[in-house]
């Protein structure tokens, strides 16, 4: 009968400590300071050359391909590759390469957002 006190006492110590240890948690160490990240830029490319829906919807897919960018939608009806990218992780210069070598031309670039901020 003793044997069977001191089972009933451990077990109850063991469930008190797990209870404590659960609902105190270890010390968590300390968080480093999060770096701030940049947020995206936001560019209109007007492109020349595109006949046809399909070449705006590869032309997409290959943009949306590059890493870093976020967001790309191509319009064939506006003639227009609407672009969120980082600037820390992608080159602007990297999309009229990528339009050039699907076939198309890169007429010119309307700015949205600045490089830091959004409009």
């Amino acid at each position: 009968m003793r044997h069977y006190r001191f089972i009933v006492v451990f077990i109850c110590l063991a469930v008190a400590v797990g209870a404590a240890v659960y609902k105190f948690g270890a010390p968590r160490p300390k968080s480093e300071p999060v770096a701030l990240k940049r947020p995206d830029v936001q560019v209109v490319l007007n492109i020349e050359g595109m006949d046809c829906v399909m070449c705006a919807a590869g032309l997409q897919n290959t943009l949306r391909a590059i890493p870093g960018v976020r967001r790309a939608e191509v319009s064939f009806q506006d003639k227009q590759a609407a672009l969120e990218y980082d600037p820390a992780a992608v080159d602007p210069s990297r999309f009229n390469k990528v339009i050039a070598d699907a076939g198309f031309k890169l007429s010119g670039t309307t700015a949205q957002g600045q490089e830091g901020g959004r409009q």
